[in-house]
């Protein structure tokens, strides 16, 4: 199997990007949603490419880990396996969460309450003193620290992106385990898929969504979409099929519906169906130099795909101790702000918004991100090529 699968990185940089607009639209944005909800429903579930993000990290942990799990686990390779996935996520995630709890301090040394913009205060949101919340708490410091505070009560805490961090690291934890399992002949697992399709029917007959954060259902949101990832890589495409499927038409109608379903109302699982089908697609394409392929695969987006997780992890830090921030030293301005309808000052608004986090996101991942984690890895296991970035 080829090392690099041509769409996959480009499909994650543009998830990134759309869960950071997503959560934008509450903190700077709260203007223009319920408008924008009127003519299109893609921000308001664009709380899915979460999901998708799960089937990548899937679909990728099953190409790359395959080989040295699929005759079993032992202690020494499922101690390797995750110190790989601990170098590659944890040093980021553990800085942002720093420059929190700093801002935080901060505001308790300035007597600083809360703010998140007018929607967030008409929640009740606003004025709250520091480390009391809503989401910076003391008591959910320890959790955060471990990474297991996705299964807690409130998991919305600090960097409130990183529950799926949280319900990740959890799936690290057990993947090695079914990867026998996953690897078996197709046919023989068909029982999987419909197995994920009907926890995840039941999830969100149970919570009336799939935008579960918290408690073992988050853990198991996470989990289908890693153990479906994990099973898509392992289809073997006949030949004759796989010149069908890898060209531009099959590629643009599959990325068309998947987009269609996030812009009308339909039961999220069947959005998470859609990007499985999505992603296996995706990861069948080979590289070639037409106008659909390049449109979606090209320096730019690839380019997303490699900062994905410092945008992931640095739109919150933006959004949240960044409002505060203007709050405190521009307030009349920001209440200029909100008063602003107007659709193009909007767009100019989301252009700026995305044009910052791409520069600080960029900057973590040549100065933060990629640099503690190869000095990490050295410190444990040389890691050969194919698993140097992931």
């Amino acid at each position: 199997m080829k090392a690099q699968i041509p769409l996959l990185t480009s499909l994650r940089g543009i998830a990134a990007l759309c869960v950071a607009i997503f959560h934008a639209r509450l903190i700077f944005f709260p203007q223009w949603k319920e408008p924008l909800s009127e003519y299109t429903l893609f921000l308001e579930n664009s709380y899915l490419w979460v999901d998708l993000f799960f089937l990548l990290s899937g679909f990728v942990m099953m190409h790359v880990y395959k080989k040295t799990f699929i005759q079993g686990v032992d202690a020494s390779k499922w101690k390797q396996f995750m110190w790989l996935r601990f170098s590659r996520i944890y040093p980021l995630f553990i800085i942002t969460l720093l420059v929190l709890f700093l801002w935080e301090s901060i505001k308790y040394s300035q007597n600083i309450g809360f703010y998140g913009g007018p929607l967030l205060g008409s929640w009740g949101l606003t004025g709250i003193p520091a480390f009391e919340g809503p989401f910076n708490t003391f008591d959910s410091l320890l959790s955060n620290v471990f990474m297991f505070h996705a299964i807690t009560s409130s998991s919305l805490t600090w960097n409130i992106a990183s529950w799926s961090l949280s319900v990740e690291w959890l799936s690290y934890m057990v993947f090695p385990f079914m990867v026998p399992i996953l690897s078996m002949r197709t046919r023989i697992t068909l029982w999987i898929p419909a197995l994920v399709w009907l926890i995840l029917f039941s999830l969100n007959q149970v919570h009336e969504s799939l935008d579960i954060t918290h408690g073992l259902s988050s853990f198991m949101r996470a989990l289908c979409g890693f153990v479906l990832g994990g099973w898509l890589c392992n289809i073997i495409v006949p030949s004759n099929l796989k010149r069908i499927i890898n060209n531009d038409l099959v590629l643009l109608v599959v990325l068309v519906l998947s987009l269609l379903l996030m812009h009308i109302q339909v039961a999220a699982h069947l959005n998470i169906m859609m990007f499985a089908l999505l992603v296996f697609i995706s990861s069948q394409q080979e590289r070639r130099n037409t106008l659909v392929f390049t449109f979606f695969d090209n320096r730019v987006t690839r380019f997303l795909g490699d900062i994905s997780y410092s945008l992931y992890l640095w739109h919150v830090v933006l959004l949240l101790p960044g409002i505060e921030l203007l709050n405190v030293l521009m307030p009349d301005l920001l209440k200029v702000w909100f008063t602003q309808t107007d659709w193009s000052i909007g767009l100019l608004g989301v252009l700026t918004y995305i044009m910052v986090t791409i520069i600080v996101s960029t900057l973590s991942f040549n100065f933060i991100e990629r640099p503690l984690m190869k000095k990490l890895r050295t410190k444990f296991v040389k890691p050969s090529k194919v698993l140097a970035n992931q």
